[in-house]
C-alpha cells in the first residue's frame, strides 16, 4: 500500500523526468530507432502496426487532449493581442 502512496505522489515528478529525459536525447533515440529499422524492417512494420492500434483505441482521449490544447493556444493569443 505504501508503493502505491509514493508513485501516487511522484506521478508528476515521474511525467517531468520522461518529458525532460525525450526531449534532452530526442535526436539519440531517433536514430537508434532508425538503425534498428534498417537492420530489421520488420521492426518498423511491428511500430507502426503498434502505433496505429494505439491510435485507434484512444482516439477519443488523444482528439480531446488535442481539443483542450488548442482552445488554451487560441485563448492565449485572443489575450495577447
Amino acid at each position: 500500500m505504501e508503493e502505491n502512496d509514493y508513485y501516487s505522489r511522484n506521478r508528476g515528478a515521474r511525467k517531468e523526468y520522461q518529458r525532460q529525459y525525450y526531449e534532452n536525447n530526442k535526436q539519440r533515440i531517433r536514430m537508434k530507432r532508425r538503425l534498428e529499422e534498417l537492420d530489421d524492417p520488420e521492426k518498423f512494420k511491428s511500430r507502426k502496426k503498434y502505433n496505429q492500434e494505439y491510435y485507434q483505441n484512444n482516439k477519443g482521449k488523444i482528439l480531446e487532449k488535442r481539443a483542450k490544447l488548442y482552445s488554451k493556444r487560441k485563448v492565449a493569443a485572443k489575450n495577447k493581442s
